[in-house]
């Protein structure tokens, strides 16, 4: 398979006949709730490929101030029955790339028993102020002197959804990759409409984002109101799905049977 994930070739992969309708109520600027299904791909059509964890984002406005609270949570269950959660609390200015103004980010790991692997378990707590990112771990502290836009993965999933496709949304930005790792020199550099006969009846805004350090990421949003309805990256598809929760728990129970077997054979 020698072409770039899109929502053509993931219909061909089986791993989207349709998307959910968007309600008519949806604004990506007050309170919403999105969950994807992670799927990835081994590079096949026939075998190799998916769904491997769930993301789920709410978005909800401040009562005072122009920013709004965002909520993460990823669940990713690993082929040897490890699940791996991380959960985001963060405040964002509602501007362009929904810039983080603090943070606190939950990981934790459950081995295939479904047993909380203690040790492993961390809590990070950040800021981005005054030209410096600051996160505390515990009694240490890390700052980091920071100029320019900064936004992250997960936030910038929210803002294109408020991009507008007639204004200038170019210029360098940096991404913080799970709210832990920089990626400086990213850039969007394409949006345009692309009609998916295969998926929806319309045609879909294709945002394109490249940088350094990451594979190039497209956005694909429904049309009328824009709501984020998959991510590309490399192997990996973020596919909006209401129901991605019970596909990973089929696919969690499906790898401790397994382990069962094997331990009494």
């Amino acid at each position: 398979m020698a072409e770039p994930l899109t929502p053509t070739l993931l219909a061909r992969l089986g791993a989207l006949d349709s998307l959910p309708e968007t309600p008519p109520d949806f604004d990506p600027a007050r309170s919403w709730v999105n969950k994807y299904l992670i799927f990835t791909c081994h590079g096949y059509v026939e075998s190799g490929n998916q769904g491997i964890g769930v993301l789920r984002l709410e978005r909800e406005p401040e009562e005072r101030g122009a920013g709004f609270l965002f909520r993460v949570r990823q669940r990713i269950v690993h082929d040897t029955g490890h699940v791996h959660e991380i959960e985001v609390l963060a405040r964002c200015h509602a501007d362009r790339l929904a810039t983080p103004i603090e943070w606190r980010l939950l990981s934790r790991i459950e081995d295939p028993g479904g047993r909380e692997l203690r040790g492993l378990q961390s809590e990070d707590r950040g800021s981005f102020d005054a030209g410096k990112i600051v996160v505390k771990r515990g009694s240490a502290e890390r700052v980091r002197p920071w100029k320019g836009p900064l936004t992250s993965d997960w936030g910038l999933m929210e803002a294109v959804q408020r991009l507008d496709p007639g204004a200038d949304n170019s210029g360098l930005f940096s991404l913080l990759q799970g709210f832990a790792v920089m990626r400086s020199g990213q850039e969007i550099v394409a949006v345009r409409q692309e009609r998916v006969g295969e998926v929806v009846g319309g045609p879909l805004l294709r945002v394109t984002q490249i940088g350094r350090g990451v594979l190039p990421y497209d956005y694909w949003l429904l049309p009328g109101p824009r709501r984020l309805a998959i991510l590309t990256t490399g192997a990996r598809a973020y596919i909006l799905d209401e129901r991605a929760d019970e596909a990973v728990n089929r696919r969690l129970r499906a790898i401790r049977a397994r382990n069962r077997r094997r331990r009494h054979d």
